[in-house]
């Protein structure tokens, strides 16, 4: 074997002993340890490997920098309720997280709000790095746990909960919003058009929308179907433009605009 090969063999077994031991911590973090192979960079952050009570009990802590200075994001998660209702930190939603913060000019000073919010980390993300205001939105059963993460993340003077059903009329304040964040919509096909219709009715000429998904994407393909006959322009966000650690070959980002808006990018 040569002596080349050797050497960069060991360096990535060195990398899998620590990846293994930061993984057996009782509370994950995105903190992450670097390595030059991508795989392993994503398997020390990624969450859907890991054990229930990671998932679904324990809280999730998020490190963010806010303009230089450290942060930790608490995010509480729940597990299965009676009514087969449960939250957890996808990697998607930790993908689009660190996308804002190494852009945090994308929500600084903005109207956010996000969609099928789950625990919230997009929306919270958006309001910690310097959104103006920020709406996570979920089905009615789930907005306590969205309230839970506002207040233990102290940010109840710009983030605030809204149930919202796709498809039906808009029960917001205002529908007229600067950025719109969604994580893992793509589950089932059946919601795909009322999903559009949200995305379009909460858009203006100038709104951002960010949808990141990884492998629960059943509907993915009704979705660009779809899309064809909208109003909306998606593209799908390069490598380059996301976090150099915090991306993965199975969650996709994409920006979606109006059409018209100088911003709007055909697929």
């Amino acid at each position: 074997m040569a002596r080349g090969r050797k050497a960069e063999l060991l360096s990535d077994a060195q990398s899998r002993k620590k990846i293994r031991s930061s993984a057996s911590s009782t509370t994950q973090t995105t903190t992450t340890t670097f390595t030059a192979n991508p795989f392993l960079r994503s398997w020390a952050w990624k969450r859907e490997h890991r054990p229930d009570k990671d998932r679904f009990k324990n809280p999730y802590h998020h490190n963010v920098s806010v303009a230089g200075e450290a942060r930790v994001l608490v995010l509480h998660q729940a597990p299965f309720s009676s009514k087969g209702f449960a939250s957890t930190v996808w990697d998607s939603a930790i993908v689009l997280a660190k996308y804002l913060e190494k852009c945090p000019e994308t929500v600084l000073g903005k109207k956010c709000i996000e969609l099928g919010a789950g625990c919230g980390l997009a929306g919270i993300s958006a309001a910690v790095l310097g959104a103006k205001k920020t709406v996570l939105t979920d089905f009615p059963e789930n907005l306590s746990l969205l309230e839970r993460n506002i207040v233990a993340n102290k940010l109840t003077d710009v983030a605030s909960t809204a149930p919202l059903t796709w498809g039906n009329k808009l029960a917001l304040e205002e529908s007229d919003f600067d950025v719109v964040l969604a994580t893992d919509l793509m589950y089932y096909d059946d919601a795909v058009q009322p999903l559009i219709l949200t995305l379009q009715a909460l858009s203006g000429n100038h709104t951002r929308i960010f949808m990141a998904y990884g492998r629960n994407r059943q509907a993915e393909e009704t979705f660009m179907k779809a899309m064809e006959k909208s109003n909306l322009f998606m593209r799908k966000l390069k490598n380059v433009e996301l976090d150099d650690v915090y991306q993965c070959v199975d969650v996709d980002v994409y920006e979606l605009n109006t059409r018209g808006s100088e911003n709007g990018i055909s697929i």
